[in-house]
């Protein structure tokens, strides 16, 4: 029988063990790997982390570290305890899905407290499911009121808006509405036409079409499925080793075509759109979207500030969740910040 690694022992052991045994609401359960932890000048993803509501604001109770059984749980204690300090999580675990050791964290590395016996659970008081995970400060209503007055008044800035969504639009027409019918030429006109590239990475991808079309279009029609762990469909992606990589056709590529397949469930992701969210403290620290941990924990902020902030004040323009969000967002770190208005044209890459 194979030995099971660690994302079938977190999904199939121990995530059933934090609901079914310790109670946590599956609400107040991150996803494994999706919770960012800044150590210096790099982020790393705690496995799990069980948060309580306090004051209707999601709060670290519990961070739960996961390895294999062949690997040390001693070993894996002080990174546990590490994050658990950063994250401010009251207690911290280590286990391989079979055994669990509980610490209650200390003030500083090696100060934990292991505990013995049950371990201790918040009243229902503190198990509030709707708890806020995301964090949205009071001034962001009017820079979004801000942002539509722009869309009406400034020309330039509404047409780039409007031609990022047509883009999406128009990559899921002429790609992934006839994707088993496609051509070479076509594929390369449409990318042409309506993704936003560096000319180099351009004729790279184009070398990639013309050398293997067969794999691109498995490429694509992975893009359009889709299904499974979205993390590990996006490492899959950009790993370079994948049988599934494109040369030349990186983070910004794959998520254009991404939000075209699959609209108003994922953004188009740049680094500044990352910046945007730290300087407005909607996250604490810097993201790195270039991994699939960073693009999915950024995507997931994304799609809840245009569900609560957006989508409503945009009606009359229809634009969806990329071309909202990513202009919103990319368009406020690199011009309003600096100039107080809602402005600037096309050059992004």
């Amino acid at each position: 029988m194979n030995e099971m690694n660690e994302y079938e022992i977190a999904t199939t052991k121990v995530r059933p063990y934090l609901t079914d045994n310790l109670r946590c609401p599956d609400q107040l359960i991150s996803n494994y790997g999706r919770v960012p932890v800044q150590i210096g000048g790099a982020t790393v993803w705690a496995d799990f982390v069980c948060y309580i509501s306090d004051h209707q604001k999601a709060a670290p109770w519990l961070l739960v570290e996961v390895k294999r059984p062949r690997d040390s749980m001693e070993q894996a204690v002080p990174q546990a305890e590490s994050y658990a300090i950063i994250l401010s999580a009251r207690f911290f675990a280590v286990t391989d899905g079979d055994h669990y050791q509980f610490y209650m964290t200390g003030g500083s590395q090696g100060s934990s407290i292991q505990l013995d016996g049950a371990f201790p659970l918040p009243t229902t008081t503190y198990l509030n499911a709707g708890a806020e995970f995301v964090y949205f400060p009071p001034m962001l209503d009017s820079l979004v009121e801000q942002f539509v007055t722009g869309l009406r008044n400034e020309p330039k800035f509404l047409d780039d808006t409007r031609n990022h969504d047509e883009c999406i639009r128009q990559l899921n027409q002429k790609i992934f509405q006839r994707l088993s019918k496609i051509t070479q030429q076509e594929l390369k006109q449409a990318i042409q036409a309506h993704v936003m590239m560096k000319p180099p990475n351009r004729n790279t991808v184009f070398r990639e079409i013309d050398k293997d079309f067969s794999k691109v279009k498995k490429f694509l029609a992975f893009l359009a499925e889709f299904s499974g762990d979205p993390v590990e469909n996006v490492n899959n992606l950009c790993n370079d080793s994948s049988a599934l990589k494109i040369r030349g056709g990186g983070i910004f590529f794959i998520t254009q075509l991404l939000a075209a397949a699959h609209r108003d469930k994922y953004v188009v992701l740049e680094e500044n759109v990352s910046r945007a969210l730290r300087h407005l403290g909607i996250t604490d620290i810097l993201v790195q979207n270039d991994t699939g941990n960073g693009y999915i924990y950024i995507n997931e902020i994304c799609k809840k500030l245009y569900e609560e902030k957006l989508k409503n004040r945009l009606k009359e323009f229809d634009f969806g969740m990329s071309a909202a969000t990513h202009n919103f967002l990319w368009h406020y770190y690199v011009h309003y910040r600096e100039n107080a208005i809602w402005s600037g044209g096309k050059n992004r890459v």
